[in-house]
């Protein structure tokens, strides 16, 4: 395409560009509608909202690895960055002794099971006044309930 061609595309957007920019000034989004900000905001995967009270996930054996070393590799090399830093620890990791390793395996199994006991404590808390999670139907919940019962 030619830059003759090109231009009248381009004349388009920008008075596209315009008119988006004088209906926005008075938009004000309806009431209740999420504001949506930062990653995900155009929907994708990122836009979930995590709830606060949400337990935090277990760290893997080598994440507890890293958060003895990482300091040590830092002091010593004040140069590396956030990426070097990672690759010398994976190189660690790699060459480490099994009798070492087992250590930082049997905080993770530790770490594991604190998670998996917040998360069955945080999912049999009964909810205050929060919505209903997507694709989850009580009623058909209580349906089955009273279908046990009538079993019996």
């Amino acid at each position: 395409m030619n830059d003759s061609d090109k231009k009248r595309f381009q004349d388009m957007a920008d008075r596209d560009k315009k008119r988006y920019e004088l209906e926005m000034q008075d938009y004000v989004p309806p009431k209740g509608s999420p504001i949506r900000t930062g990653k995900g905001s155009r929907g994708g995967k990122g836009s979930r909202h995590k709830d606060p009270n949400q337990p935090k996930r277990a760290l893997s054996a080598f994440f507890w690895f890293c958060g003895d070393h990482r300091a040590t590799i830092k002091a010593r090399n004040p140069n590396y960055g956030i990426g070097d830093v990672a690759k010398e620890l994976g190189k660690m990791w790699a060459t480490i002794d099994p009798n070492s390793k087992q250590h930082y395996v049997g905080l993770a199994q530790k770490d594991k099971q604190r998670y998996d006991q917040e998360m069955a404590m945080y999912k049999n808390r009964q909810p205050v006044s929060q919505p209903i999670a997507y694709g989850h139907d009580d009623e058909d919940d209580d349906m089955e309930d009273e279908d046990d019962e009538d079993d019996e």
